[in-house]
């Protein structure tokens, strides 16, 4: 199944909170929440906002509560590196999952976790390696290259952070959040407040969902070349 098939078909929804929903399997998938970032930078004597952390735990709680969420899946890099995975965090963690007890988590290996995976199961979090299916969904840290156009499983994966900028008059632009939507996969935008972004461009046969503060916005797609 396509990714555009598995959204048109309402097996899988974009959110502009940064996840995707399988109401039928009430399934979250959220990627790259990078939690403990700020202050990993912190301890390396680079300057870097408080409260990055807490405020992704918060908005991932509440997104998790107001869907009724049974399952929730993140794709890789859940915290930063292994000295972000602080006491402190590790109380925070512990708490939240306290919080939704109820609540079956996943959290597919990336690159930044395989430092920080052995904490993870003590707070709550199980992992497991990609591909993991759930809810007959491919779940991946890093997205499929060639292989997105071939058969196979609706894909989501994260690593690349994807954002995209939109020109105005003049010389204003805007650079938001985006999904990416090619073959059977989506790529999701990052869902941690403190992350950088991969800029991606239109191309024929990408859709590009842009993320703004309350809705979801189609980027049009280039024309197709022409075949005179």
């Amino acid at each position: 199944m396509t990714a555009c098939e598995a959204l048109a078909s309402g097996a899988l929804t974009l959110l502009p909170e940064r996840a995707v929903w399988s109401a039928r399997e009430r399934t979250l998938f959220v990627a790259d929440l990078h939690l403990g970032k700020a202050a990993a930078f912190r301890a390396a004597g680079a300057p870097a906002p408080y409260g990055a952390s807490a405020e992704t735990l918060r908005r991932l709680g509440a997104l998790s509560d107001a869907a009724a969420a049974e399952r929730l899946v993140i794709l890789g890099d859940f915290a930063h590196a292994l000295a972000s995975m602080t006491e402190g965090l590790a109380e925070s963690l512990r708490a939240w999952r306290r919080a939704r007890a109820a609540l079956d988590c996943l959290i597919v290996l990336g690159n930044h976790d395989r430092r920080a995976a052995p904490l993870y199961a003590g707070c709550g979090f199980p992992s497991a390696d990609e591909p993991a299916l759930v809810a007959g969904v491919a779940c991946r840290h890093h997205p499929l290259d060639g292989e997105a156009g071939e058969p196979g499983p609706a894909t989501l994966a994260g690593h690349l952070h994807p954002v995209a900028r939109l020109t105005g008059r003049g010389r204003d632009s805007l650079r938001l959040p985006c999904f990416v939507i090619e073959g059977r996969q989506i790529v999701l935008p990052a869902f941690g407040e403190f992350t950088g972004g991969w800029l991606v461009r239109p191309e024929p046969g990408r859709r590009i969902v842009l993320v703004a503060p309350d809705r979801l916005i189609d980027l049009p797609r280039p024309a197709p070349p022409s075949a005179a």
